[in-house]
């Protein structure tokens, strides 16, 4: 009896930990200490649930040859299917917590995020505050704006391997942190297809044809940053304009899958030189801000991808054939304030 009432308390004290660690998680930012607890109580909680198994075992099996339980198995089949796919109403429901997180007032806590500081001397403060997910994994990235057609106006930031033209041929997964500086690096194979969203709508054609910077031309340090590896917020400004699109093209190289491999695109010579590492195209994300809307914040979509090897600048809605370049980001939210 007694080690009954020891499983009985221990799930219901686990149960009310993760019930407020769950709530904690969905409306406020990322917390070490609070996911910590959630994990932690999750395991005491699921071994005292298996522990309540053993022990009612008998009583379960009668309760499972009723409808009820195929009422309970379908139910919960449906929530983990819709929940996996992030069909409605689960994908809004997500979409409303990462709004939540974004406007609370709770002090944020910069040993889990990288404030990175640009331009903020013009009348629009913008703060484009990312969460990772489980394959964000040191990503180029390119932020711009463009106007309500689409023309490019302004990068805000890049990283720094691509505003320089620091890749070369020979990186791989084991050396690619410290090869592109490296003193015996040799031959200049920029990434055109790392963000080639970006670069073919900034427009600026290079003389041997390209539209990425090489590293005789870089672009200035003003809007150029190291590659950011955790969660982040990015700070900047632009010029007053009262409706623009902010756009986030981000790539994470060496994530190939079974439509992005040595095997595919044979005769794609850029896809195999070296230059490319052999992975998914990079995923575009999209905000359309209209000053006039009164909202403070906007919920980034992910609206596309880009060419598989850079050959042209297009945005391809089909996500199909993607697969971890899905999950590189959790939710990005820019945050808008006029100082006039």
């Amino acid at each position: 009896m007694t080690f009954r009432k020891i499983i009985s308390l221990s799930i219901g004290v686990s149960f009310v930990v993760l019930l407020i660690t769950g709530i904690l998680s969905y409306f406020q930012v990322y917390s070490r200490g609070t996911a910590t607890l959630h994990t932690v109580f999750g395991i005491l909680f699921s071994l005292g649930i298996l522990f309540h198994l053993k022990n009612n075992f008998r009583s379960i099996k009668i309760y499972a040859k009723g409808r009820v339980f195929l009422l309970v198995i379908l139910i919960g089949t449906l929530f983990f299917f819709g929940a996996s796919y992030q069909t409605s109403p689960f994908d809004e429901l997500m979409n409303f917590g990462a709004k939540q997180k974004a406007t609370s007032k709770k002090e944020l806590n910069q040993s889990t995020y990288e404030i990175v500081e640009m331009d903020v001397s013009n009348d629009i403060k913008l703060t484009i505050d990312a969460l990772r997910s489980e394959h964000y994994w040191h990503p180029q990235m390119a932020v711009w704006i463009e106007d309500e057609k689409g023309n490019f106006l302004k990068t805000l930031f890049v990283s720094k391997a691509t505003a320089r033209g620091l890749f070369f041929g020979g990186r791989s997964k084991d050396n690619f942190k410290d090869f592109d500086e490296s003193k015996d690096a040799s031959g200049d194979y920029r990434r055109v297809n790392a963000l080639p969203v970006w670069s073919n709508k900034r427009g600026v054609k290079y003389a041997d044809g390209l539209y990425v910077p090489p590293s005789n031309d870089p672009l200035p340090d003003a809007i150029t940053g190291a590659t950011l590896t955790d969660n982040f917020q990015l700070l900047s400004s632009i010029e007053n304009i009262s409706r623009f699109k902010l756009k986030i093209e981000i790539n994470v190289a060496f994530d190939d899958n079974e439509y992005y491999s040595e095997y595919d695109f044979p005769n794609d010579e850029t896809f195999h030189n070296g230059t490319g590492q052999l992975g998914q195209p990079s995923i575009i994300f999209d905000a359309s801000i209209d000053l006039g809307d009164g909202k403070n914040y906007y919920l980034m979509e992910l609206i596309g991808h880009g060419h598989h090897s850079g050959g042209n600048g297009k945005i391809f809605e089909d996500l199909s054939t993607l697969t971890a370049a899905k999950h590189i980001m959790e939710r990005i939210v820019v945050g808008v304030k006029m100082t006039l």
